[in-house]
């Protein structure tokens, strides 16, 4: 067995005591490291070349990928957000930094990186579980924006329904209701957003309805229409033109239309809840 071979039976990341029981020594893989026939990660802990960079830093500064950069290697619909997030034991002492193995995070302090305290109940070598995912997304960021997470997690099989009340049980208090508002239906991550700020504001919809030949996203009483433009950057000639199309079937129909940028919805709620609460004063959904 080469050693490259080594740790890919070891799952890509080897510490180095597992590599000494399979026949391997210090000095050798100090050689292989020098010669970039391995990556050094850290101190006793080697990688193949190639290692994708995120999981590469994670393991770099001490722990798991975490919250929202392991949820989106997922394939779970995550807030926006550049930092590296690293789940760590309690008491851990040894972190470095994200880019350096040198140079200790106590020294070097990193705004990119956030670190989650938590004893890590891992899905494999390098990434927490999707439950523990979620459980750190509510602890950084709105339970509207977790409700996508949660959504998604849902509707990839990486969750159950089973495991709904427990997850709510281990929650912040003031998230807990996402675990019972949980619906793999939902289509997209500014969908759930708006689900989640809907139901906190007390208004009663329906999701994914059926008009004539068109699916709308929300259905609020009997007329008021609401769409989500379901990515960042909505604005391809194509779609642009479908979307417009849509709106006005809908109106010919005798329904009234409010659509929604990811924007508005993910960055700018109220403006959102103000004009869904006018056109309800207007009568609009009756």
């Amino acid at each position: 067995m080469d050693l490259h071979d080594a740790i890919r039976t070891l799952g890509g990341l080897a510490p180095a005591f597992a590599l000494l029981r399979l026949g391997w020594s210090y000095n050798s893989l100090s050689y292989a490291a020098r010669h970039g026939v391995i990556v050094r990660i850290r101190q006793g802990w080697y990688a193949l070349p190639g290692i994708d960079e995120l999981l590469a830093s994670a393991w770099r500064v001490g722990g798991l990928l975490g919250c929202a950069s392991a949820a989106r290697t997922f394939g779970m619909w995550v807030p926006p957000d550049d930092r590296l997030h690293v789940c760590v034991p309690p008491r851990h002492a040894r972190m470095r930094t994200a880019h350096d193995m040198r140079v200790r995070i106590a020294d070097e302090p990193d705004p990119r990186v956030r670190i989650h305290w938590r004893r890590r109940p891992s899905s494999d070598r390098y990434r927490t579980t999707p439950e523990a995912c979620i459980l750190d997304l509510a602890t950084c960021f709105p339970a509207e924006w977790v409700l996508g997470a949660v959504d998604s997690a849902l509707r990839l099989g990486l969750i159950r329904r089973s495991a709904l009340p427990e997850l709510a049980r281990r929650l912040p208090a003031a998230s807990r209701w996402i675990a019972d508002a949980g619906d793999p239906a939902s289509g997209s991550f500014p969908e759930s957003v708006l689900r989640g700020l809907l139901i906190r504001a007390g208004i009663g919809f329906r999701i994914q309805e059926w008009i004539d030949d068109m699916r709308v996203d929300f259905l609020i009483g009997d007329r008021l229409v609401i769409e989500v433009d379901g990515r960042e950057f909505h604005g391809a000639h194509a779609g642009f033109e479908h979307d417009r199309m849509r709106d006005a079937k809908l109106s010919v129909l005798g329904y009234r239309v409010l659509r929604f940028s990811y924007a508005q919805v993910v960055y700018r709620p109220d403006e959102v809840l103000a004009a869904i609460r006018a056109a309800l004063v207007r009568n609009d959904h009756s």
